[in-house]
Formats: structure tokens, C-alpha cells, sequence
């Protein structure tokens, strides 16, 4: 008995080893960044224009999934706020206008990318990330200012964009640090720029929105 006992901890021995390997090999976290989001025009005339960019916010999930020696597919569950002004000016001749508008766009963004992470050195790994962003849109609203030469002729707040797409694809790209605390528990600080290659509206002009976005995390 105490044989066979021997002979099954011996066979079994390779599959609990496996397992402990595949479990640090899997982290799961929370993240909470804060972006600078713009917006750019694409194909559109010379009186459209970026304005400025506005800050926006991303939290929830994330995970780490290993499949082989510091390489991990990376993905999560976030709720992100890209938030952008742009303008678009009549040249101000008589009776022309000028409108400022500021989008802030809210999606649920899954990001689909390869993580590659240096061994650890001093309690600490350096990684670097690329990948495909994807968003779904679940809200969408503006502030439009339109003005004249010389007088501000209307300012609307908090408007609905009908016409706006509710899919948004990116590239990600984004390197940063992983701090271990302890065996279990690591901090993620780093830098990641997600650039939008989809209109943020249905129809012309077109319009694409971008961020980039201190990355911070924890993950267990």
C-alpha cells in the first residue's frame, strides 16, 4: 500500500508542480489611470480642427495570463472616459460662425495585447505591451459653444451625440514597471498611449479620438 502510495505522489508530483507554475503565471488586479485625451480630424477641411485635449479617467479590471516565460497575454475590463475639444471655424468673414465643441465619450474598453516582462531584479520587472483596443460605446455627450466674430450666439451643455459609432478599435502601446510588494501582490506604474483608428462618428467629418494615460494597477 505505502508503495503504491509512493508510486502515485511520484506521478502526480510533475502535474502539482505545473499547476503552482501556471498559478503564478495568472494575475488578476484593478486599475485606476488618468488620461489626456485629443481628438484629430481625418480628411476634413482646413476649418476643422483639434482645439485642445481634456482630462479623462479608466478603472477596473485587469489580468495577466502567462503562456510562456515572461510572456503574458494581457487583457481587462475597464470603463474609460476620453474626453477632447475641437473646432470648427467659419474664418470669421461676415457672417460666418465658429463652433467649439467638447466631446466626452464613455466606453467599456477591452484590450487584447502581448505583455513582455523582464525577470525581476531589486523587486522589481520592467515590461513592455502592444496590442488592439477595442470599446463599446455607452455614452456620449458634448458641450457646443458657437460664437461670431465678435458675440457668443449660443452655449449648449451636456447634448446627446446621435450620431455618434459605438465601436471604437485602437493600437495600444505602453511600457512601465512591475513592483513586487510581496509574493502575491504587485504594482504596476507606467505610460500607455492608445491611438483610435475609428471614427467617433457615424458621419463626415471624420473624426478620431486618442489618449494617453498614466497606468496604474495593483495586481494579486
Amino acid at each position: 500500500m505505502k508503495n503504491k502510495l509512493l508510486t502515485l505522489l511520484v506521478l502526480l508530483l510533475p502535474l502539482v508542480i505545473k499547476a503552482q507554475d501556471t498559478e503564478k503565471n495568472f494575475q488578476l488586479g484593478f486599475t485606476a489611470s488618468p488620461n489626456i485625451g485629443w481628438a484629430r480630424f481625418n480628411d476634413a477641411p482646413s476649418t476643422y480642427a483639434s482645439k485642445s485635449s481634456k482630462i479623462g479617467f479608466s478603472y477596473g479590471l485587469i489580468g495577466d495570463f502567462g503562456f510562456a516565460r515572461n510572456y503574458f497575454f494581457s487583457t481587462g475590463f475597464a470603463i474609460t472616459s476620453i474626453n477632447a475639444k475641437t473646432e470648427e471655424n467659419g474664418g470669421f468673414t461676415e457672417g460666418s460662425t465658429a463652433a467649439t465643441r467638447s466631446f466626452d465619450i464613455q466606453y467599456i474598453e477591452v484590450p487584447l495585447t502581448i505583455k513582455l516582462k523582464t525577470n525581476s531584479v531589486a523587486e522589481r520587472s520592467f515590461y513592455g505591451q502592444f496590442g488592439l483596443s477595442t470599446g463599446f460605446n455607452i455614452k456620449a455627450k458634448s458641450d457646443v459653444k458657437t460664437r461670431t466674430a465678435t458675440v457668443v450666439t449660443d452655449d449648449l451643455k451636456n447634448q446627446s451625440v446621435d450620431n455618434d459609432n459605438k465601436v471604437r478599435l485602437g493600437l495600444v502601446a505602453g511600457a512601465g514597471v512591475q513592483w513586487d510588494y510581496n509574493e502575491n501582490s504587485k504594482f504596476i506604474t507606467g505610460v500607455t498611449f492608445n491611438n483610435g483608428f475609428t471614427d467617433i462618428l457615424s458621419k463626415k467629418p471624420s473624426i478620431r479620438n486618442s489618449y494617453l494615460a498614466l497606468t496604474l494597477g495593483v495586481l494579486f
